[in-house]
């Protein structure tokens, strides 16, 4: 074979030999899989998902070990490498809804969890007003903050504020159009009066209600 060619196919078995020198974890290795969190909202939720790699001796699996990553429902990065043990990705959630199993596996060895993913339906609102008394010209400023079932914010949920009774003098500055979350969870309003400064103290309800019907109240004193 002529020094040229001889050249090239040595290059050619180097390149072969370093797509097949892939590092992967050895028998009887063992995989702990964790979600972080467990529950992410459809249509772009994220889960951390991590992959301890322990080898049989007790230590960690070498650096660059790499695992492979698998979903059946959302989507997930296809590999990651282990870093003192661990190789961490990304599940996405997509627009279905339902129980993802995630499963990791590295040579011989695998692990799987399951991650929810859902729709997130609000559980509970906690309506707040700063201040909670006013006088004639002033402002009482409403904050209603939704939460799921979890106890985490509810994003992007329209809130509906009313007044008992609809008394005569007190007025809200959304007109009683709906308000929508922001990323917190946190829908705003206004509440003003007309009452007159020299008539005696009352107390009205304000109320934030949810398209669900989930609602909270707060009692603001007029004067």
């Amino acid at each position: 074979m002529k020094p040229g060619r001889l050249a090239l196919a040595a290059l050619a078995v180097g390149h072969l030999s370093c797509y097949q020198a892939i590092l992967t974890a050895p028998a009887s290795s063992t995989i702990t899989l964790v979600a972080n969190p467990g529950f992410i909202v459809a249509n772009g939720g994220v889960s951390v998902i991590s992959a301890l790699l322990i080898e049989p001796a007790g230590t960690p699996v070498a650096d660059g070990t790499v695992v492979q990553f698998f979903t059946t429902l959302g989507s997930i990065d296809e590999q990651g490498k282990t870093n003192d043990g661990v190789a961490r990705v990304n599940l996405l959630a997509g627009s279905r809804s339902g129980t993802a199993t995630v499963t990791a596996a590295s040579g011989p060895v695998s692990a799987t969890t399951d991650v929810t993913i859902g729709n997130v339906l609000p559980a509970k609102v906690i309506l707040t007003a700063d201040p909670p008394r006013i006088t004639r010209d002033q402002v009482s400023y409403l904050v209603a903050n939704v939460f799921d079932e979890r106890g985490n914010p509810v994003a992007n949920t329209p809130v509906i504020f009313s007044i008992d009774g609809t008394p005569s003098t007190e007025s809200l500055g959304s007109g009683g159009r709906p308000q929508f979350t922001d990323n917190n969870g946190q829908a705003f309003d206004t509440l003003q009066t007309t009452y007159k400064k020299d008539d005696p103290p009352k107390t009205v309800t304000v109320r934030a209600s949810t398209a669900t019907k989930i609602e909270g109240t707060v009692q603001v004193t007029i004067n």
